[in-house]
């Protein structure tokens, strides 16, 4: 009954990231799937809502996944396969997020050329909530990267959204003033139960592979 009961839900459940040593209390209650410094956690996502911008979910706690007779690796084969369909991904450039956010139109001619111009891009899912899992998509990093034709950076803004920097040769970034930066907003803007991490993230486009940067 139990598999069945998991059979009946698994095309439903998502993943999201968090910050792992920021979330101890809490991974001590839910399966989970280490992945860098973060945590892979998941949800069920309540079927009358799918379709909806406005999403519902519900965490999967251990006393569930026991009931369902699952384990992380199971929940994770199965997020896998429906979280990019569910929840979607949307990249727009740093300047077309920033009119966004202030309903500033005066900046549309510069949001126009940024692509060409500033190679930063915001990246979550559709509905920009919990969107940071895009960092997981399969094949996503590596197309950006093979649109760039660079390998590239990850600033991980908070659990929400990403921001993906181009690599550019001959213009190393300081990847430690970087991180500073990186853990200064953190502490300063982003509420505390939204922090993703404050370490800066590489994308090999040769070896197909996210790392902490060097």
């Amino acid at each position: 009954m139990a598999n069945e009961q998991f059979n009946n839900v698994k095309d439903l459940i998502v993943y999201k990231v968090i910050n792992h040593d920021r979330n101890k209390e809490l991974l001590s209650t839910v399966p989970y799937v280490n992945y860098l410094d973060l945590a892979i956690v998941f949800y069920r996502i309540i079927p009358e809502t799918v379709d909806s911008k406005e999403k519902k979910a519900v965490l999967i706690t251990n006393a569930q996944a026991k009931l369902w007779e699952t384990t992380p690796s199971e929940l994770m084969l199965a997020a896998s396969g429906n979280t990019q369909r569910i929840m979607g991904v949307k990249i727009r450039g740093i300047f077309s997020t920033i009119k966004e956010y202030m309903g500033d139109f005066s900046m549309f001619e510069i949001s126009k050329k940024e692509e060409s111009e500033i190679p930063l891009y915001v990246v979550s899912n559709s509905i920009s909530y919990y969107g940071a899992a895009v960092l997981l998509y399969k094949d996503l990093l590596k197309a950006i990267a093979a649109k760039l034709k660079s390998d590239i950076y990850i600033i991980p803004c908070s659990i929400h959204e990403i921001i993906v920097v181009k690599s550019i040769k001959g213009c190393e970034i300081d990847t430690a003033s970087l991180r500073e930066m990186i853990d200064h907003v953190n502490r300063t803007n982003i509420p505390e139960d939204e922090v993703l991490s404050s370490n800066l993230y590489y994308y090999s486009k040769d070896t197909n592979v996210l790392s902490y940067a060097n």
